[in-house]
C-alpha cells in the first residue's frame, strides 16, 4: 500500500512581521542561522555552513541536557528570497527531505517548513519521539525574535 505524501509530512508555519528580505537573510547567512536555529533550550555547536547548492550544513545540535544530536543537510535547490531545499539526516543518513518556502503577505512573510519523510511510521516517530510539531514551531518563534532583536 501506498503512503500518501500527506501522511508522511510535517509542516509548520508562522507569519513574521518582517519583510521577506530580512527573514532570508536570518535563514540563509551562516553567521545568523546558528544564532536562532533549534528548539527552545538547545544550542548549536560545530557548525559549518556552505549555502549554495551541493553544499552542506553541519552541526551538532545540544539538548540542555548535555545530549548531541549530530545534524547533516545538503541544499538541493536554493531560490533566493522564495524557497530553500535539502534532505536532512545525521551524516549517516537521510531522514527527511525540508523545503522552506517564504511568501511575502500583507503583514510581513509566511514562512513555511515542509518536511517530507520515507514512510509515515517514521514521520510519526520524530513526531512523538523528538516533538518535531512543537519544535518547528519553537525554531520559527525564536527566527522571528532575533530578527526583531538584530535587523530592526
Amino acid at each position: 500500500m501506498s503512503q500518501s505524501e500527506q501522511e508522511r509530512e510535517v509542516i509548520v508555519q508562522r507569519e513574521i512581521p518582517f519583510p521577506r528580505e530580512l527573514v532570508w537573510k536570518a535563514m540563509s547567512d551562516p553567521n545568523h542561522v546558528n544564532n536562532w536555529w533549534g528548539p527552545d533550550g538547545f544550542k548549536n555547536e560545530n557548525v559549518v555552513m556552505s549555502f549554495s547548492v551541493g553544499g552542506t550544513w553541519s552541526f551538532d545540535m545540544v539538548a540542555p541536557d548535555g545530549t548531541r544530536f549530530p545534524n547533516h543537510s545538503v541544499f538541493k535547490e536554493i531560490v533566493p528570497l522564495k524557497k530553500i531545499i535539502y534532505d536532512h539526516g545525521d551524516g549517516t543518513r537521510i531522514w527527511f527531505e525540508c523545503t522552506v518556502t517564504l511568501t511575502q503577505t500583507a503583514k510581513g512573510t509566511l514562512v513555511t517548513i515542509r518536511s517530507l519523510f520515507p514512510t509515515k511510521e517514521e514521520r510519526d516517530e520524530v513526531v512523538e519521539k523528538y516533538g518535531a510539531i512543537e519544535g518547528g514551531k519553537q525554531h520559527l518563534a525564536k527566527l522571528e525574535a532575533y530578527i526583531a532583536r538584530n535587523f530592526i
